[in-house]
């Protein structure tokens, strides 16, 4: 851990329930993540993960359930889909909303530090899946937010690919340091990104496991494979660690 001061904020969560009609999603959830921790969410479809993510975003309109939210206001949201403007450039797309006299210079910043400099003016349509994706972290990290939340936002990248973006959110996390809640179905993704991992289950907090591992981790370090076993048989994959 180096000395650089997070710009990140806490999250309190506090006996948070979601209901859509008579089936509950969320069930009394109580979660504290202090600034700048990088958090995994994993679990089984339909275990609750999304809706916690879209509770924190303030996504959902019309759900009932009550409980106490603490999160910070600046706070930016990565989904699957890049969800690029295909009428707007790529310099457009990432400073949409922003309302600052030095927006395209900070754009461009934000475009080169996802390794795409010079694409300023290309249009969504000419960029491949991954470079698209990298636009949309490139959108998000430009507000500088404290909490950044991100729902599946590599599920639909080819295997290589994918490695690329999570080293690329490695170091992009480490300069920024927002606070960090990630949505994923991948195991392996949530051991190599996180400092800890969350397992839901039937809208309840299962398994909350803390991931002290050095980085680069390597999926070869028997640490990581104990790590993920224990995890596996939490989601119910494997009988015994």
């Amino acid at each position: 851990m180096n000395d650089m001061t997070f710009r990140g904020s806490s999250i309190h969560i506090r006996n948070l329930t979601r209901k859509f009609g008579d089936r509950a999603v969320l069930q009394d959830i109580s979660l504290d993540i202090p600034p700048g921790q990088f958090v995994s969410l994993i679990g089984k479809s339909g275990s609750g993960k999304t809706t916690l993510l879209r509770a924190l975003a303030e996504l959902d309109d019309g759900v009932d359930g009550d409980g106490i939210i603490e999160a910070p206001d600046n706070r930016s949201v990565l989904f699957q889909d890049s969800r690029l403007l295909p009428w707007e450039t790529v310099i457009e797309n990432i400073t949409i909303g922003l309302r600052t006299s030095d927006s395209v210079a900070h754009g461009t910043r934000a475009l080169a530090d996802v390794g795409l400099a010079g694409r300023e003016n290309a249009w969504p349509n000419m960029l491949s899946g991954g470079e698209q994706q990298r636009v949309a972290l490139a959108r998000s990290l430009v507000r500088e937010p404290e909490l950044l939340l991100a729902d599946e936002p590599f599920g639909a990248l080819d295997a290589l690919t994918r490695i690329r973006m999570h080293g690329l959110l490695i170091e992009l996390i480490e300069r920024h340091r927002p606070t960090v809640l990630l949505v994923t179905h991948d195991v392996d993704e949530a051991l190599v990104l996180a400092d800890r991992v969350l397992v839901m289950s039937e809208g309840r907090i299962a398994v909350d496991q803390k991931v002290d591992l050095p980085r680069p981790r390597k999926k070869s370090d028997q640490r990581f494979e104990r790590l993920r076993e224990e995890l596996l048989v939490a989601l119910g994959v494997v009988e015994t660690a």
